[in-house]
């Protein structure tokens, strides 16, 4: 429905309807402040949830969510995190600061019910690309002037130049617009449009390998677009076309000193760690937690410590104060995240979401089709090497996209071929 309500309907159909129209217009909100705003990203998750349940939507809603092909895992996660706080070895407050971040789950569903209508949907895609754009834009800026919402100050090449958010969250939001800018570059039919598209995918690309100094976005974006591409085309177009991304990477090692010198710190913090055992690098941190997280998973591996467990378990380990400040707080890895507090179990139920995205793939149209092989490219990457469904910076633009791209599978539904006798 797009207006805020029928004419001739009852009062509580009124009232259901308002209360779903500023549920819809805070889904808006979120989506524009997942790319421009963590605030605004905050405050709009909580009115979705403040209104939808107002709306008393959720018995009418329920029939159809249960269709989607995510709806149990989306579902059963959260429920798998409250159940972990009953038997966690973790303080009270640790345990239940971890549910009400998992709970972000829920979203998720609350999007797919909220956006019904293509109207909206359409809306939602316009307001995830005015953000991305307000980003991008403000990113090229700073190279010449530092934006006063810049928390870095810094002009030129060669330094980082996030703005909104921190460089790494950046970088995945800007390695999604660049797998929604091919998407759209492999599916439209004008030339037109396709040489707008292409610019957009080179002005992304260009400032995630350029302009900003995190490795995951960098990383994220080169296997995101390169399974687009293989979704996309043939083998014999692919896979010349895959060298090609490859030669452009390596150009852009060449040409980038962001690039060049990021990727050059992992063989030397490699080195320094397995030499001397220093663990207050960016992947001497990561190879101590996943390497200590893998311990405490063999501690308990059917259901694990509990909820909030990781948090508690890491403060044993790490008695340095710098050092756990970092290190105490997630693995830096979302699979072995589960694995600590919920064992294979929430490893497994990780694994059946982003299966269940996969399958979504499916049943939708080619556009959306690939921009959901490039999320789940991007989503997968980025649970090896971070925590996405728990850093405050990415769960937002997560669920918020998630949403939206699973709401496809009603509104965008590939149509069956005629059968041909």
């Amino acid at each position: 429905m797009t207006q805020l309500y029928a004419t001739g309907t009852t009062f509580f159909e009124r009232y259901r309807e308002a209360m779903l129209f500023l549920a819809r217009c805070s889904v808006l909100v979120l989506l524009y402040g997942v790319a421009a705003s963590m605030a605004l990203a905050s405050l709009a998750t909580v009115l979705i949830l403040f209104f939808w349940l107002l709306s008393g939507d959720a018995v009418r809603a329920w029939p159809r969510l249960k269709t989607l092909p995510a709806f149990w895992p989306l579902l059963l996660l959260p429920l798998m995190v409250l159940v972990g706080t009953a038997y966690s070895v973790a303080p009270t407050e640790y345990a239940y600061r971890y549910f009400r971040v998992y709970s972000r789950f829920l979203i998720v569903l609350i999007i797919v019910a909220l956006i019904t209508d293509p109207v909206w949907q359409k809306r939602c895609w316009r307001s995830f690309l005015l953000g991305a754009a307000v980003a991008l834009v403000s990113t090229y800026l700073s190279v010449f002037w530092v934006p006063p919402w810049s928390g870095y100050g810094q002009t030129g090449l060669g330094v980082n130049h996030s703005v909104f958010y921190d460089y790494i969250a950046q970088g995945v939001m800007t390695s999604f617009l660049a797998v929604l800018a091919l998407s759209q570059v492999l599916t439209r039919d004008t030339r037109r449009e396709k040489l707008v598209w292409a610019l957009v995918l080179a002005l992304a690309v260009f400032s995630i390998t350029h302009l900003l100094i995190g490795r995951t976005g960098q990383v994220v974006v080169l296997v995101a677009l390169a399974g687009v591409l293989l979704l996309a085309l043939p083998a014999r177009l692919s896979l010349p076309l895959l060298a090609g991304l490859l030669i452009l990477v390596l150009v852009l090692a060449v040409t980038s000193p962001v690039l060049g010198e990021r990727f050059g710190l992992i063989l030397s913090e490699m080195d320094s760690f397995y030499r001397a055992g220093e663990v207050k690098t960016s992947i001497g941190a990561r190879l101590s937690m996943w390497i200590t997280s893998f311990q405490f998973f063999l501690d308990q591996p059917l259901w694990g410590h509990g909820t909030g467990a990781y948090r508690w378990l890491a403060e044993q380990v790490y008695t340095d104060p710098e050092v756990c400040q970092v290190n105490c707080v997630h693995p830096h890895n979302q699979f072995l995240f589960f694995g600590v507090e919920h064992g294979v179990v929430g490893m497994a139920l990780y694994g059946w979401l982003l299966f269940a995205v996969a399958q979504t793939q499916r049943s939708v149209t080619r556009v959306h089709a690939l921009m959901l092989g490039g999320f789940l490219c991007i989503v997968t990457v980025d649970s090896f090497i971070n925590s996405p469904f728990w850093i405050s910076s990415e769960r937002n633009f997560y669920t918020a996209i998630l949403g939206l791209l699973l709401s496809s599978h009603y509104l965008n539904a590939r149509q069956p071929q005629a059968h041909r006798g």
